[in-house]
């Protein structure tokens, strides 16, 4: 009889503490995580940075200088000309940008916003650009421009889209 009460007593003690891991366990799943830290003052540093960084690098003037602060799937809207989604068709639009003679520009965020998942951004700002063309007046423009940014696996932050547009009135067509 004593056997039996002491395995009984075992039984009990063990089906006490498995209910007892049991009910730990299931009330730490059950709690709520705390949401990751909000990093967006951070990232918008970054972004901006980037941004400021990319405006320092072109004045080089070199096509690969410019078109590696975009990501592999960026897509570039330039005014007046079609979209350029591949990587051809943006080193293209970057590289006839760049040829025009005697160009100047520069460009400046006024706003960038960073959403609170930590992996998208976008900035706001105004250029201004002028080009003197072989034949013919000086050309001169300013206006703004929207960039839409993506954090990448590796921390840093790409533009993926690349829009800007003239503040000027729109020339008339020649007749």
């Amino acid at each position: 009889m004593r056997k039996l009460c002491g395995r009984t007593a075992l039984i009990s003690t063990l089906w006490s503490l498995f209910s007892l891991g049991y009910l730990l366990i299931g009330c730490n799943t059950n709690q709520q995580t705390s949401p990751p830290a909000d990093s967006r003052a951070a990232d918008e540093a970054a972004v901006r940075k980037a941004d400021a960084d990319w405006a320092a690098k072109s004045q080089s003037k070199q096509t690969d200088d410019w078109v590696g602060f975009y990501s592999d799937d960026a897509v570039v809207l330039p005014p007046n000309q079609p979209a350029a989604t591949t990587k051809e068709s943006i080193r293209n639009t970057i590289g006839n940008l760049l040829a025009l003679p005697g160009l100047m520009f520069n460009w400046q965020a006024a706003k960038v916003e960073v959403a609170r998942s930590g992996d998208l951004a976008y900035v706001q700002g105004t250029y201004e650009l002028s080009f003197k063309p072989p034949k013919g007046k000086a050309v001169s423009d300013h206006g703004k421009y929207v960039e839409d940014w993506k954090k990448q696996p590796d921390g840093s932050w790409k533009c993926t889209v690349d829009m800007w547009s003239s503040d000027m009135p729109a020339t008339p067509p020649a007749k």
